[in-house]
């Protein structure tokens, strides 16, 4: 151990001696490892991102929506779309054993204004299964009822976004209040908690009221149309056998003829955030990868320095070999400046790659980096090998060195 301590102590007064050039040459580990550090923290913190935003759509969740179909016919191409109904949900509700609840809901866009202030929000007709399936829960009031549905109330629940744009701000306490939503009056009974961004779509600019109550006003009279289908399934492990149960309902409802194609889509929520996570951990591992260059020409500009020490010392170690040093007690001295400028090159890439990630997350469209101690320490055990690979031939090559010939060079 004294002698290891003489030896890095030995190895510090070689790299103090050439402070500029000792920087320099760390400058390029510090660069890769800070690339790698802020690259991968960003891509992280997306991929955890992305997947807090599909959990908060609810656990367990099969979302069925109508198909659109393309053919042509008299006059050109054609569009048709098989609408989604009441009578889909109840069907559903009544025999998918592996289903425990069931929401469906209709959708429209409508002008709302309380007190000269007016916005445009999205009108989600809703049941009260809805907010246990897609994860909603108030701040304050309640949600909507089956009471609400049965009695068509002109009751709403707003989300964060609407109680700002019409109440000045989030934390107004908007129950009790009523609004205008087509100039007719809506007494609100709710807010909900916020969720935030989901990718392109602001998920609190929403305004929730009883399902049938948004069919008979946006609707019209006799609408029974759902824009789609939530259903919560019992566990995790009956997802496949849940989607099965709801195909064969749907399409014997739907009087469809064996082999032709659903006029119904049912997206797994499993599968989406798997197949999300693949996408942005590729990401992850490609921003790394780029990033990763970088270090591979930090260990290449080592070498370069290490190989120019070895020459200018000649004479130090032939006189080192002349007093009885070894081949092994050169090859370390010169090991240990070469992992010596890679681990402190390291450290400074990892405390600066921390840094610069909550830089670079922003302009990723990310909200937040993540850096996981398994990434810093993969950095360093990279900085350090990277020392030890391009750093071990310049000290091999002044191991060998023949100490005549040494102290021989001018």
């Amino acid at each position: 151990m004294r002698k290891f301590l003489m030896v890095l102590r030995a190895a510090f007064s070689a790299l103090m001696l050439h402070k500029l050039r000792s920087f320099l040459t760390m400058l390029g580990i510090v660069i890769g490892v800070a690339a790698v550090i802020a690259l991968v923290a960003a891509g992280e913190g997306a991929h955890a991102q992305v997947v807090s935003q599909f959990q908060s759509l609810g656990s367990n969740l099969l979302t069925v929506t109508a198909r659109t179909s393309f053919g042509f016919g008299r006059g050109g191409l054609r569009q048709s779309t098989r609408q989604l109904t009441n009578a889909d949900a109840e069907a559903t509700r009544s025999l998918a054993t592996s289903v425990r609840l069931v929401a469906p809901d209709f959708s429209a866009s409508a002008t709302v204004t309380y007190a000269g202030k007016t916005t445009s929000t999205n009108i989600t007709g809703v049941t009260a299964e809805y907010g246990i399936v897609r994860n909603w829960s108030v701040s304050r009031g309640r949600f909507i009822t089956a009471e609400d549905n049965d009695n068509l109330a002109m009751v709403v629940v707003l989300g964060q976004t609407t109680v700002k744009n019409l109440f000045g701000s989030t934390l107004a306490n908007p129950v009790g209040e009523i609004i205008r939503i087509n100039r007719q009056n809506y007494e609100v009974v709710g807010a909900l908690k916020p969720k935030g961004q989901s990718g392109p779509q602001n998920q609190d600019d929403v305004t929730f009221m009883p399902l049938r109550t948004a069919q008979l006003k946006f609707g019209g009279a006799g609408t029974t149309r759902v824009r789609s289908i939530s259903l919560q399934v019992r566990s995790a492990e009956e997802m496949d056998l849940a989607q099965a149960q709801v195909t064969a309902i749907l399409r014997a409802l739907h009087d469809l003829p064996v082999g032709a194609q659903n006029d119904f889509v049912i997206q797994n929520q499993a599968d989406l955030l798997e197949s999300v996570a693949q996408t942005s951990g590729t990401f992850t591992t490609l921003l790394g990868s780029i990033a990763a260059i970088s270090l591979l020409v930090g260990g290449i500009g080592i070498m370069n320095i290490m190989l120019v020490s070895v020459t200018e010392r000649t004479r130090e170690v032939g006189l080192r070999k002349a007093v009885g040093a070894k081949n092994r007690d050169i090859l370390v001295q010169f090991l240990v400046e070469a992992v010596t400028l890679s681990v402190l090159g390291g450290l400074i890439g990892v405390a600066a790659g921390i840094g610069a990630a909550e830089l670079i997350t922003p302009l990723l469209g990310g909200t937040r980096a993540l850096v996981t101690p398994q990434n810093v320490f993969l950095a360093l055990g990279v900085s350090l090998a990277i020392g030890i690979f391009f750093g071990l031939y310049p000290a091999n090559r002044a191991a060998q060195l023949n100490p005549i010939d040494a102290l021989r060079y001018e």
